[in-house]
Order: C-alpha cells, then structure tokens, then sequence
C-alpha cells in the first residue's frame, strides 16, 4: 500500500498505527498508517509528518490508543492535518485511555503531589523523571483532549465516552460500524459491572 494507491480507491479509513487483527477492523478501505509495517494493508508512516496527498482526500480517520504515545505539543499538528486530508462532511474518531478510569488510575505510578508520572500497563518504562522506551507520556482526561479539539479547525464534534471534572461516568451509545474501540465496556471485562467508560471516545466533523 502506498500514499499514491489511495488516489484510486472509492472509500478510504486512515487508521493511525497498525490494524488490529479482530473482526471489528475487518473494514473495506481501511488503510493503517504504520512506523513499522508496509504492506498491502499498510503504509509506514509517522502521524506527526505531513502526509503526502492532497486536501479533502480522505473519507474517515481513526486514532485508537496512538495519541498518548505523542508529546502533547506536537498533537496540535497532526489533528490540523487530519483535519486537511478529510473530506468535507468526513469524520476523525478519537480514543485514548481516560485516567479517571479506576482501573487505569489505581495501576499508574505517582508523584508525592498525586500527579501520574507513570502507567506500567501503558508500556516503557520510567526513568530520571521520564518515560522512556515507549509508554503513555502523558495521560488523557476530558480537558486536555477537549482543549486539543478547540485549539484545531474543528467545529463540530461530539464525546460519547469520558469522565467529567466531578469523575462522573457519561457513556453514551457509539457507533461502532464508524470506528470500532476496543476498549469500552461494550468490549472489555474490566469495565462491565459496573457500566462505566474506560476511553474518552470523541468523533470531530469537518
């Protein structure tokens, strides 16, 4: 798969990283965008670079469980270019770890100030104030990905999964023929009894 090959498809789904390999992600026209794979699903491709093709080329894009991975800062780039490559009337779905989750909150490591510095189950590990050799770098609420979305063009979007300020669970119903996720309570045990969110899960509208 390559940049170039998009041009002459009828329907294509950006998914940022490599595609799972569960029934969910069985999609006609998903494309991973991978730093390691290249192949016929695939293109290697580093999210935080420009992507070759031109503006309002792409129909959807999907980012499951990348974003945390990236340094905050440079996140601003790449949602503005996510932003370009959709076609009017395109979607992005977001999904990244929502540490008021309880199952994520009470596993990560912390600082004397309760501040988390560190997610063992997110990968890397942690060393001289930092997190090295992967991992989570920096850990999603509601109001850093909500401030993430008003500092970019997009106008329109919708939360279907989070905590808010209070540690409220809101879960509302998610489309999942638009973007499968897999960590929701609709799919993992670990959320289920009780019901709560694990993800905030966001989709923005060009």
């Amino acid at each position: 798969m390559s940049f170039r090959k998009l041009k002459d498809m009828d329907y294509v789904m950006l998914y940022a990283g490599d595609i799972p390999k569960r029934e969910g992600y069985k999609v006609p026209g998903m494309v991973g965008l991978s730093k390691y794979r290249h192949d016929y699903q695939h293109i290697r491709h580093d999210i935080t670079k420009p992507m070759p093709i031109r503006d309002c080329c792409i129909d959807v894009y999907q980012a499951e469980d990348v974003f945390e991975h990236i340094e905050y800062q440079k996140l601003r780039f790449t949602i503005n270019e996510i932003y370009r490559v959709l076609k009017p009337g395109g979607y992005f779905r977001l999904s990244v770890p929502d540490y008021r989750c309880d199952c994520l909150n009470d596993r990560s490591v912390k600082d004397e100030n309760g501040k988390i510095v560190f997610d063992p189950g997110g990968g890397g590990v942690y060393k001289w104030g930092r997190v090295l050799k992967g991992g989570h770098i920096w850990f999603p609420v509601y109001e850093t990905v909500l401030a993430l979305i008003e500092s970019s063009p997009f106008g329109e979007y919708e939360f279907y999964h989070y905590y808010d300020e209070s540690g409220n669970s809101v879960t509302k119903p998610i489309d999942y023929s638009k973007g499968y996720v897999l960590r929701t309570p609709d799919h993992d045990e670990r959320v289920q009894n009780p019901y709560r969110a694990m993800s905030i899960i966001v989709d923005m509208y060009k």
